[in-house]
């Protein structure tokens, strides 16, 4: 069979499966054990790869992150750094929008997963900015929004992933490519949400008195040295990232029991079993994803798709954006992490003989998920939102349509400015 036979047998399956409303999970496994014993490949390959893929070190990173980031959930920290912003940033029209932005960027230096991020910040931010008047399908487009850029912003999940299935990137590289990105997308989610008050008259409250912006920047101290700690310790050579996600989950517990007193020891059951089942479907992703990338390195998929790109044009910056366009239409159907093993064995030896940087296409790709993470039908972020603010999909869904193109934006201007990436990890000799 060939590789292009092969290669059409696979993504068919496992499309159809998805149409069929099969779990993603489901459909990675099931596309590749029939498409392996289709091959001739036994069976019991699928087993050994599938295990192979779960037991990296890196992704002990995963549990301990979604554990931290679910403890400073239940710590209080959010209203507390809300509160401060709120008075820091005054009545700047979209005030309460932008600190919406920021806190979720700030929190994505803590949890590392759009989705939690959103189940974290929703519940405090949504009902602040409609009590200030937003439309509630706005300020719920805000918040799913902004969680996406948590896997941009390190310490990232899904940078954690494309670390371990490309060869010759360290995670530290990445976390450090993905800091002026996720600023950047930020920012431009924020001057969009600016523009939108002024025409909706969005407004702030009063701006603080320096005590009461003094006094709220002490009440939430402990919660924003969490992230200088974790990527301190990482770019410090203290730690490494697997050993900071670690830090960070007893950092998040030590701070919620005896610097804010609002966690109960009675909660932590139901926390490592939320954490437990948040990490259990991200590892069977991964490990039914890594079979099928195995398979389509194998059986030299990656090679045929490497000269049809390379066959398109001459112009290199014009296949990159061509993989732009796959990638952001690839976030309408795929969670992120099925994307990264999906697609990287697929594209980096195209994005390698076009002599990029591996490290900032990683970046240019984990930014195009974050815009898939609130493009339906998969947009894993727009759901919770959408929950929380009891609002229909469709309803978030127009409203979130600026804030995707504020992020094409952000991603185009690195794709064609590689050193907002690249800058940081180099002056650091990642």
């Amino acid at each position: 069979m060939s590789s292009t036979t092969t290669g059409i047998m696979l993504l068919g399956i496992f499309f159809i499966l998805l149409i069929l409303r099969t779990p993603i999970s489901f459909s990675l496994s099931l596309a590749t054990i029939i498409t392996l014993v289709i091959s001739g490949f036994a069976p019991e390959m699928f087993a050994d790869i599938m295990e192979s893929a779960v037991t990296s070190t890196t992704l002990l990173a995963i549990p301990f992150f979604i554990i931290a980031g679910n403890i400073m959930d239940k710590s209080g920290i959010s209203k507390r750094i809300v509160n401060f912003a709120e008075l820091l940033i005054g009545d700047i029209p979209g005030g309460l929008g932008i600190i919406s932005v920021i806190i979720t960027v700030f929190w994505g230096a803590i949890s590392g997963s759009g989705p939690a991020t959103v189940v974290a910040l929703g519940p405090v931010l949504i009902p602040l900015m409609v009590n200030a008047g937003y439309n509630v399908a706005f300020a719920a487009a805000i918040v799913a929004a902004g969680s996406g850029i948590a896997i941009i912003i390190p310490p990232s999940i899904t940078f954690i992933v494309y670390g371990v299935v490309v060869d010759g990137v360290s995670v530290g590289r990445l976390f450090a490519a993905g800091i002026l990105p996720g600023i950047l997308m930020g920012f431009c989610f924020s001057v969009y949400v600016f523009l939108y008050s002024i025409k909706h008259g969005y407004r702030g409250r009063k701006r603080g008195t320096l005590k009461e912006i003094s006094k709220a920047f002490i009440g939430c101290f402990w919660g924003i040295l969490s992230p200088v700690i974790i990527l301190g310790g990482i770019y410090g050579g203290i730690f490494t990232p697997t050993e900071a996600a670690a830090v960070a989950a007893v950092y998040s517990l030590l701070i919620g029991i005896f610097a804010y007193k609002e966690l109960k020891i009675k909660e932590l059951p139901k926390i490592m079993a939320d954490s437990g089942s948040n990490t259990a479907m991200i590892l069977l992703i991964t490990a039914g994803a890594a079979v099928m990338s195995w398979l389509i390195t194998t059986r030299g998929i990656a090679t045929v798709v490497t000269e049809l790109l390379l066959g398109i044009s001459s112009n290199p910056m014009v296949i990159i954006l061509m993989i732009f366009v796959v990638l952001l239409i690839a976030g309408f159907f795929l969670d992120g992490i099925s994307i990264v093993y999906l697609f990287c064995p697929l594209l980096i030896p195209a994005v390698t003989a076009l002599g990029y940087d591996k490290t900032w296409f990683g970046v240019i790709m984990i930014m195009a998920i974050s815009i898939g993470m609130i493009t339906p039908p998969v947009a894993c972020n727009l759901y919770p939102a959408a929950q929380l603010a009891n609002v229909p999909l469709h309803s978030i869904s127009k409203q979130v349509v600026g804030l995707v193109i504020s992020g094409i934006i952000a991603t185009l201007i690195v794709i064609f400015m590689p050193q907002i990436a690249l800058i940081i990890p180099n002056a650091m000799n990642l």
